[in-house]
């Protein structure tokens, strides 16, 4: 009985330390808001070959929910830059509604880098950089309008991201996720004439 027990105990041990999480991976995700980063112009009557602009701009410092004092994105990640993603849309006759359009990086002009690697479900990613007076994170971005038709510019599922690899410890996982205290304000529709 003294050897089924002593077996039972050493396998309970044993399973416990193999499904236990000694990396911690749960202990580097941060995730706060930024609002009103945004700002797009309001013009809406393009020709092909014009280009639309816009700019984005969120503090350095950040409300963190639970916490009364802001946290310093910059102290907290040591990352100059943040990626993110946005949404262009194109009206569709066929489908009768707006489809997704993937913007080859050659269309894409921005103060930053184009960096496809933070976003992997589209081929485009910008960069937010922090400015030299390291209280914000910026970038102005153009898209060249190559084609005729009528878009959408969404950025009502905007999350700005820091590099981070998951399978290492040594980097904080921070998302910030984009909001517009005016939702109507987060989408842009325009129209590209030939």
């Amino acid at each position: 009985m003294g050897v089924k027990y002593t077996c039972f105990l050493f396998l309970g041990f044993l399973l416990v330390g193999c499904l236990s999480d000694d990396i911690g991976y749960s202990s580097s995700n941060i995730s706060v808001q930024a609002t009103n980063a945004f700002t797009l112009e309001e013009k809406v009557d393009y020709i092909v070959g014009d280009t639309l602009f816009f700019t984005q701009n969120f503090s350095r410092y950040l409300k963190e929910e639970g916490y009364n004092e802001l946290l310093d994105v910059y102290e907290t990640t040591k990352d100059e830059e943040f990626g993110y993603g946005f949404d262009l849309q194109q009206f569709s006759e066929f489908s009768n509604s707006y489809e997704a359009v993937y913007i080859d990086s050659e269309y894409v002009i921005t103060t930053g880098a184009n960096i496809a690697d933070y976003y992997y479900y589209n081929n485009y990613g910008v960069a937010a950089q922090l400015n030299e007076a390291k209280d914000a994170y910026e970038s102005k971005v153009g898209i060249v309008l190559v084609e005729s038709g009528d878009f959408k510019l969404d950025f009502s599922n905007v999350y700005f991201r820091n590099e981070y690899d998951y399978y290492s410890n040594e980097k904080i996982n921070l998302n910030i996720e984009h909001r517009f205290t005016d939702q109507t304000k987060g989408v842009l529709e325009f129209t590209v004439s030939e």
